[in-house]
């Protein structure tokens, strides 16, 4: 992949899509290097989130409130990633970007890496999360966005950071000190933000 074809992109992502309080524009380049650089300079800073540590076991509300977990419709899918949402402090629009980008929601999905369900859980994080059946689709969001909450606390709320620490692992960003430049890391943070701007884009409209 030859980062340097690639033409400057600017990304106006809300950030009432990254935390549920306050809203502000976080404006991104995309550097000629392929990383994404925040150009807006932050006028707050979210209050931090309680969260137990190494977010192990995972939380999952009772399925009296959610309804059935088995259930494989879009709507059960996105109601479980509402709910994740509200307990990890992220919006529910950026779990639901990495929810499409990741399986199109679909919680049978596995790749040939060995990933599982709508989140792609790898099972040894899924075992580090405390989740004890990735297959479960209100475990699986559950534990996806606990790991996301934990990549943008890692790298300081950074969404295209986290996105590829989510893709590539964490190791792989702090080695090369931003996205990794992999075909696949780099296509995967592009095409969320796109989702997230093209949301923001519809509510601005509206």
């Amino acid at each position: 992949m030859v980062i340097s074809r690639i033409f400057p992109m600017v990304f106006v992502v809300c950030g009432t899509f990254i935390f549920s309080t306050g809203a502000r524009a976080e404006v991104f380049e995309l550097a000629g290097n392929g990383n994404f650089v925040q150009i807006s300079q932050p006028a707050w800073r979210p209050e931090p989130v309680v969260l137990t540590d190494s977010y192990a076991p995972v939380v999952i509300q009772p399925a009296a409130t959610v309804g059935q977990s088995t259930s494989q419709s879009t709507g059960s899918v996105r109601q479980h990633i509402q709910l994740a949402a509200r307990q990890y402090g992220i919006s529910s629009d950026l779990i639901d970007a990495v929810a499409w980008q990741e399986s199109r929601y679909n919680p049978r999905a596995i790749s040939s890496a060995g990933a599982i369900g709508v989140m792609q859980l790898m099972p040894g994080t899924a075992r580090n999360l405390g989740v004890t059946n990735p297959h479960d689709v209100r475990q699986n969001v559950a534990g996806g966005a606990a790991y996301l909450r934990e990549q943008l606390d890692r790298f300081g709320n950074n969404v295209p950071l986290a996105l590829a620490a989510y893709n590539a692992g964490p190791g792989a960003v702090r080695k090369y000190g931003g996205i990794p430049p992999y075909r696949e890391t780099q296509n995967y943070v592009r095409k969320i933000m796109q989702r997230l701007s093209a949301v923001s884009v519809q509510r601005v409209d509206y």
